[in-house]
């Protein structure tokens, strides 16, 4: 038997050990003992146990009860439930890396497809955006919201979003833009689509150990155009 409790906590709230034991179960097709879980996480067994508890009350975590064709008391085995986004980034980022390796090949320099993804992913974020905000302050909530800490500053009468933090950082070593060229199509997108008076005339990856920057520039600019 399992249990079917809908999950009453978001997993993106649990803390470090706990998370740790859910990605453990995730990476499992099999329900597993406490046992095995305490030796693979180098976890105490009353660990594993207290965060089991919690994991499963809160509904990402199931107990299955082993079936056994032999005498005994069957044992409790545990698997996060299915329907629970994984905890791990890595399956996420490595689709990333398949996708960025497929664009970052792409010999054909006039149809530049990294920048048309941006764009449509742009557009696509714009027509669910109910946010009243709009031009350059709405495309500030957006990239924030998506990991990209960012401000707008005016330099020498330049306007740049200036992009502080950034969750891909460590695909754009060695020089390579291209989920930057990605970023720049979506913040194009959507400016466009929320028909603002600016865009994003080009994107400036690393000129700083801590910064990359946007900068903007109006809309009707013939010289933002590709």
């Amino acid at each position: 038997m399992t249990s079917s409790a809908t999950p009453s906590e978001a997993p993106e709230r649990l803390g470090p050990t706990r998370r740790r034991v859910l990605a453990h179960l995730q990476e499992l097709a099999d329900p597993e003992s406490t046992e095995a879980m305490s030796a693979a996480l180098d976890l105490h067994p009353n660990t594993v146990r207290f965060h089991l508890d919690a994991l499963t009350t809160a509904g990402l975590v199931r107990r299955v009860v082993e079936r056994r064709g032999v005498q005994g008391r069957p044992r409790v085995l545990f698997t996060a439930a299915p329907t629970v986004p994984p905890v791990s980034d890595l399956p996420y980022r490595s689709l990333v890396q398949a996708i960025l390796g497929h664009l970052r090949d792409d010999p054909d320099a006039d149809e530049p497809v990294a920048e048309q993804i941006g764009e449509a992913w742009g557009r696509s974020i714009a027509e669910s955006d109910a946010s009243l905000t709009e031009g350059t302050d709405a495309l500030v909530a957006v990239v924030n919201a998506l990991g990209l800490s960012s401000r707008v500053a005016e330099t020498d009468g330049v306007r740049h979003l200036e992009i502080v933090r950034c969750p891909f950082r460590d695909l754009t070593i060695g020089g390579d833009a291209t989920v930057c060229r990605i970023h720049l199509g979506m913040m194009r997108g959507y400016l466009a689509a929320r028909a603002a008076d600016e865009t994003v005339a080009e994107l400036l990856p690393w000129v700083g150990p801590e910064l990359c920057l946007a900068r903007l520039a109006p809309a009707s600019d013939p010289s933002t155009a590709d």
